[in-house]
């Protein structure tokens, strides 16, 4: 898992607009739980721990969504708690309807949300599964840049690995978890089935998050 960052002024290659797109700061947990097929319970236990909740609609239809932590998340596949600065954000679970894949919503709601949270925040972190690369497309194009890998070790233990300057010493900072210079599984999903020891060249893994049944994992 890649754990991106960027600063709320760097440079980003401006998006054409998308007819009919529009972000909202969604504060209703019932409409929030009414997307995610959550409880209201669950829902106002986030809004209750800080986080925020955005969504964008087309056509006056929610198309895709997301959370803002403003102090502390959980990576659950990880088992990692996050910690933040309150000059920091992290960005997380996003969903993107499949009847709305395609469009480019997912970075166009990213900057909306970095440009509305950047009145009080400063630096931004999101990640994602490594096998994930439609969602590692959409961060890159709203200026995330990978500070450091977010993986497994040969023995099924998370860890960071360097990839820019002090990009896994900031990570270690926010994630708690410690640094290794040994390759990491460039796929969670084979990690999940019990594969933590991938025996995949770097950058040759074949699974596709977007097709549950693709690449070494099937």
């Amino acid at each position: 898992m890649p754990f991106a960052t960027r600063h709320r002024d760097d440079f980003v290659t401006a998006l054409s607009p998308l007819a009919g797109l529009s972000i909202r700061h969604e504060l209703d947990a019932a409409a929030m739980a009414s997307l995610q097929n959550r409880s209201i319970e669950e829902i106002s236990a986030r809004f209750a721990a800080g986080h925020r909740a955005y969504v964008a609609v087309i056509a006056g239809q929610a198309a895709a969504w997301g959370w803002v932590a403003t102090r502390t998340a959980d990576i659950g596949e990880l088992g990692a708690k996050l910690t933040l600065n309150a000059d920091e954000r992290y960005l997380w679970n996003f969903v993107t309807l499949p009847s709305h894949r395609g469009l480019g919503i997912y970075p166009r709601l990213l900057l909306a949300i970095v440009s509305e949270e950047s009145s009080d925040a400063e630096r931004f972190w999101i990640g994602y599964a490594p096998e994930n690369h439609a969602s590692g497309a959409g961060i890159r194009k709203a200026g995330f840049v990978s500070a450091a890998e977010m993986s497994f070790d040969a023995l099924g233990r998370p860890a960071l690995r360097a990839l820019t300057g002090d990009g896994a010493k900031a990570a270690s900072r926010v994630l708690g978890l410690p640094i290794t210079s040994e390759p990491l599984s460039p796929c969670w999903r084979c990690v999940r089935a019990g594969r933590p020891g991938m025996s995949c060249p770097e950058g040759s893994c074949p699974c596709d998050y977007q097709q549950p049944k693709s690449g070494c994992a099937a």
